[in-house]
């Protein structure tokens, strides 16, 4: 530590306290946010989301993030309300998105809520997910994959 005092003029002084403790450049302050970007990347990057969805059980939804971390929730079939395909409205965008109302909670489910999949594939996904939790006839007539 060292201090050092200057004596401006007759009525003012200026004190000063500086530590010995190296002090951080652009180029490892540049380092720092590298790094901390890839950390963000590494276990915020959605890479895949599922649903799992089964007759009389319920519906599994699952992220998997870049990492390798995943995170799962299982919605039990009596608490499903219903499944939904509902847009959501910005300044800039329209968002087409599925969701499932589950009883007794505030907030829908968002499935797919990273990766936003076109409607074709939500489709697809709702038809099938109804058709197995709703018993109801699968109306999807789209094929299986898309890209």
């Amino acid at each position: 530590m060292t201090f050092q005092c200057y004596s401006h003029a007759d009525n003012t002084r200026e004190y000063i306290m500086t530590s010995d403790a190296p002090r951080i450049n652009s180029y490892d302050f540049m380092a720092v946010i590298l790094c901390a970007g890839f950390v963000y990347f590494l276990f915020f990057m959605v890479t895949e989301e599922t649903i799992l969805v089964i007759r009389d059980v319920g519906i599994q939804v699952k992220t998997v993030y870049l990492g390798g971390r995943s995170v799962s929730r299982f919605i039990d079939r009596s608490k499903i309300q219903d499944i939904i395909i509902n847009e959501a409205i910005t300044m800039m965008h329209i968002r087409v998105y599925m969701a499932i109302i589950v009883e007794g909670q505030d907030k829908m489910v968002v499935v797919f809520q990273n990766l936003l999949p076109r409607l074709n594939v939500l489709l697809q996904a709702y038809h099938g997910a109804r058709s197995i939790i709703f018993h109801e006839k699968d109306h999807s007539d789209f094929p299986l994959e898309f890209s």
